[in-house]
């Protein structure tokens, strides 16, 4: 069984009824103080158990969350972060990373606003949820509450109010979550829905798709001098540290709507200037994958049925069944990438699956709103991950889905929502009896920052808090 009370809410729940957010980057000045801060901070966090249907909704929380480098800063030793994964340690703006995700061009880390190698270093997220604004400006207020006495200097911090369920492109955002076995929300029970995962997918020290257990890094059980942490399921002198927790990914995307919509108003203009709206709509679900509503076009190839993007529930579809050649969903199409589900060529069905299953994640997105010194309008995605292996998960669909060009028969496509900071793109368009090559594509979506965390469960926070020295 899942160890509820020990792993951070956010990784069953993305805090549905908490609009209001605001993630706070530090740098760690001081060890001591921080880790007393980090003392006082704990409480506020909700677990997994209290996000559970059956428990009342919270009307705050924090979570927390670090960089390899805050894990050094805060105190943890040198052997235990070595255990960490390659990808986690070298960091999203550095290495082979940038290469891994696409971030070429614009998306380059020398451009970023923070995470990038010309900005100040971040150890922490703070991730803050409340119901309300009075909530938040609660949490301002606490004694806790990061500043240059608690042993921190701000790096970065950045508000989200959701106001709707869309993201800033105007489709309806949060549908796809992977359902997972013995955790807090109940599965589901039709026939045709995806199979749920095993908890190792998202959490470290269970068992997951490869039915092998996920690696969680342990400490010396000299070093856990409260004895805070479980015992290590492989070494009798070690505590696992890892256990429960989990990796956090996030990315502050900027949207250009104007360009989105733009581009397919004049995709499909006719030759005497009118705009059909209704192809323009289309030509933008086609990009997606769905309508505005949600509704998926594979169970709706001809028009926007509101009725089917209102739950979860019609999102229990498959694409081999219904539309193999993607005449309906285009092959190429955001969601089609981000989860093949069925139709990964040239697997079969059953097989497809399978492999689909072992790179799903979990997503946390936010969006954001800001006013910049210009005095321009920015809008955009707060892009939060969770997932227990950043390279075959996270990294995989980015690398081997999203921006590859070749992807699943495809010749030269990269994903035409997210992609194409290389240039101007092309999209397929599957259709009878002749396809639809469509070019020019800009880039819609640039990255504006981020970083890769480590969301450790309650205990491992405990234990950082009470590290000496």
């Amino acid at each position: 069984m899942i160890d509820l009370e020990d792993i951070q809410g956010l990784v069953f729940s993305g805090h549905g009824h908490m609009p209001w957010s605001r993630f706070i980057f530090l740098r760690v000045s001081n060890a001591v103080p921080a880790r007393t801060w980090l003392q006082q901070v704990i409480p506020e966090i909700v677990s997994s158990k209290a996000r559970s249907r059956s428990e009342a909704k919270p009307e705050a929380t924090a979570h927390i969350a670090f960089t390899a480098e805050g894990l050094a800063a805060i105190g943890l030793n040198a052997s235990t972060l070595d255990a960490f994964p390659r990808e986690f340690t070298e960091g999203m703006s550095s290495g082979q990373r940038p290469r891994v995700l696409g971030d070429v061009n614009a998306n380059d880390p020398q451009k970023w606003e923070f995470g990038g190698p010309n900005t100040e270093p971040i150890h922490i997220l703070l991730a803050l949820y409340a119901q309300s604004q009075n909530r938040m400006t609660e949490y301002e207020q606490a004694s806790w509450y990061p500043s240059s006495s608690t042993g921190f200097s701000l790096v970065y911090s950045q508000n989200s109010h959701r106001q709707s369920v869309n993201e800033p492109f105007g489709f309806r955002d949060g549908i796809s979550q992977p359902a997972v076995i013995d955790g807090p929300i109940p599965l589901p029970t039709d026939p045709n829905a995806l199979p749920p995962l095993t908890p190792g997918e998202f959490v470290l020290g269970y068992n997951n798709e490869y039915a092998n257990m996920s690696p969680a890094p342990a400490v010396p059980a000299a070093s856990d001098r409260n004895t805070i942490l479980p015992p290590d399921a492989d070494d009798a002198t070690a505590r696992s540290f890892g256990r429960n927790g989990t990796f956090l990914v996030y990315r502050k995307l900027k949207q250009d709507y104007d360009a989105f919509w733009g581009w397919c108003e004049e995709a499909t203009r006719k030759q005497d200037g009118s705009v059909d709206p209704d192809a323009k709509e289309m030509l933008a679900a086609k990009l997606v994958g769905r309508y505005k509503s949600g509704c998926p076009l594979t169970l709706s190839p001809k028009a926007d049925n509101p009725a089917l993007g209102a739950s979860d529930n019609n999102n229990s579809f498959k694409f081999a069944d219904k539309d193999l050649e993607g005449y309906a969903c285009p092959i190429g199409s955001h969601i089609r990438r981000a989860n093949p589900r069925d139709v990964l060529h040239p697997n079969g069905p059953e097989r497809s699956v399978a492999i689909s299953n072992r790179h799903r994640i979990m997503r946390r997105g936010r969006p954001y709103s800001e006013t910049l010194e210009s005095g321009t309008k920015e809008v955009g995605l707060l892009f939060i991950a969770i997932n227990a292996d950043l390279q075959r998960q996270f990294e995989f669909i980015q690398q081997t889905w999203l921006v590859n060009p070749k992807f699943n028969g495809l010749f030269n496509d990269e994903d035409p929502l997210v992609s194409n900071a290389d240039g101007p793109g092309t999209m397929t368009i599957q259709r009878e009896p002749v396809r639809q090559k469509l070019h020019g594509l800009p880039q819609f979506v640039t990255m504006r920052g981020g970083a890769y965390f480590f969301l450790p469960g309650l205990r491992a926070l405990k234990y950082l808090a009470n590290l000496a020295g």
